[in-house]
């Protein structure tokens, strides 16, 4: 495939969140309860001590989104036959992490739109961006708090932390003055880093507290191929605006960093290629999980491989 046609194909995508059809996962209709969850957490935060930071919150969760992690939770923790209330709490704190991470990454960005509408710190200013982002983040960990068997709670919350530091890691890695990404290797290990940390926190958690440990490694290395998979196809659809920002290949765009290290003229293929490949092998290791945990991350990754 030429290169050029090579970046059409993948320029609709929707940046940070793969479409993935609603009609995949059974687990949809617990979703209005994650969302329930979600904001009974922002009005108790509110209750102790209301500001501008609960109404940006709010404002950011309202906007939407394809709830991608959520559903995975959801997906992971029924086919492992935890309850709905821990699926729920378990989608409530991957989701509003994840959020927390947006608000956080368009300040560093400067993105101003989100989902089609103002960015938080675009509309509150950026103190109170940021102070949104870590009352989603606390949020966070108070969901975490309601799961069923307590015991497992240092365990989990550990997970939660590594998660997020992980995430911290990753985005001050890539926006490091002096960071460089000197291999395409390097790019790969920068992106699971950044992108696989909240996909695969569904499936740590799950096998956690279903006291499946042994599942968890496949696990985390078909979340963080389909994490890769997805940024490279990310960043070919955004390999222009990239470019046109000034950003040079410490920037982690999978394009830019081939071209950098020696592949302009095949980047483009180079780097579907190894999308492409990623995303196989994310199936594929996700179809061996127990129970069938892994259907939705292995449809995910079949679908965005199709599109290509």
């Amino acid at each position: 495939m030429h290169a050029q046609a090579a970046t059409e194909k993948v320029s609709e995508l929707s940046r940070h969140e793969p479409t993935v059809s609603s009609g995949i996962s059974t687990s949809d209709p617990l979703l209005p309860e994650v969302e329930n969850t979600m904001a009974d957490l922002l009005a108790f935060s509110a209750g102790l001590n209301p500001s501008t930071a609960h109404e940006a919150a709010n404002y950011h969760i309202a906007s939407g989104g394809q709830r991608i992690r959520a559903r995975l939770a959801l997906h992971v923790a029924l086919s492992m036959k935890l309850s709905a209330h821990d699926a729920v709490a378990i989608a409530s704190v991957v989701e509003l992490i994840h959020n927390a991470s947006l608000v956080h990454d368009d300040i560093h960005d400067k993105a101003i739109e989100r989902r089609g509408q103002k960015s938080v710190w675009a509309l509150y200013g950026h103190n109170v961006a940021i102070c949104a982002g870590d009352l989603l983040l606390s949020a966070g960990y108070a969901a975490l708090t309601s799961m069923s068997d307590v015991t497992k709670l240092p365990k989990l919350l550990t997970l939660v932390h590594t998660c997020v530091s992980t995430l911290v890691h990753g985005q001050c890695s890539e926006h490091s003055a002096t960071a460089i990404i000197p291999s395409f290797d390097d790019y790969k290990a920068v992106a699971s880093a950044k992108s696989g940390a909240l996909l695969r926190l569904p499936f740590e958690l799950v096998f956690t507290a279903a006291d499946r440990a042994d599942s968890v490694e496949p696990a985390v290395a078909a979340a963080n191929a389909f994490a890769v998979g997805y940024q490279i196809l990310d960043d070919l659809a955004d390999v222009d605006s990239d470019s046109n920002r000034g950003k040079a290949a410490n920037c982690a765009n999978a394009v830019l960093v081939l071209r950098a290290i020696g592949d302009s003229d095949s980047a483009e293929q180079v780097a579907l290629e190894a999308a492409m490949e990623h995303l196989k092998s994310a199936a594929t290791i996700a179809a061996s999980l127990p129970k069938a945990s892994g259907f939705l991350l292995k449809s995910m990754a079949l679908q965005l491989a199709s599109r290509t």
